[in-house]
């Protein structure tokens, strides 16, 4: 898929034709919540052509949510996007959106969405393991490497 580096070559015309009013609608949010306006075929990866991942990805889905009163408490995000900035221990552990494929999110789930008030995605078999190793690593080193230092610091200090 193609990203939109030079948003100022995009036509000004709606995201989704032809236009009916869930269409409109979605197009409507896209624009508001991208402040770009791309139109869009029905297979496109939304996320990926207007570069939404990490903490934009989560806010993506709550307030398309709440625009469109959809329950989305079967949306897995880790099948849609990775998480915010650079995780440590993901160089050790393999994180959720690491362990399974990336779906693409188009604008007809979102429509489908819409229409149905519910997540419509059906996510492929997959186990993910119950605690999260990257996470605890990341937390084990906020702790320990400044612990670690002042051991370092004290004994470098009162040395002889």
């Amino acid at each position: 898929m193609s990203s939109l580096s030079g948003f100022g070559s995009c036509r000004a015309v709606g995201y989704l034709l032809p236009m009916d009013h869930a269409r409109s609608d979605l197009s409507a949010f896209l624009l508001e919540f991208t402040d770009v306006q791309h139109e869009l075929p029905d297979d496109a990866d939304v996320f990926d052509i207007f570069g939404i991942d990490g903490d934009d990805g989560s806010e993506f889905i709550e307030a398309f949510a709440a625009s469109f009163g959809v329950d989305v408490s079967n949306y897995r995000w880790y099948f849609h996007h990775a998480e915010e900035g650079w995780n440590f221990g993901a160089l050790f552990f393999l994180p959720p959106y690491a362990r399974v494929p990336r779906l693409p999110i188009t604008p007809t789930i979102l429509l489908e969405a819409i229409r149905t008030k519910r997540w419509p995605m059906e996510y492929p078999d997959h186990r993910l393991p119950k605690a999260r190793w990257d996470v605890r690593l990341n937390l084990a080193a906020i702790v320990l490497l400044p612990i670690a230092a002042a051991a370092f610091w004290l004994w470098r200090k009162l040395a002889p």
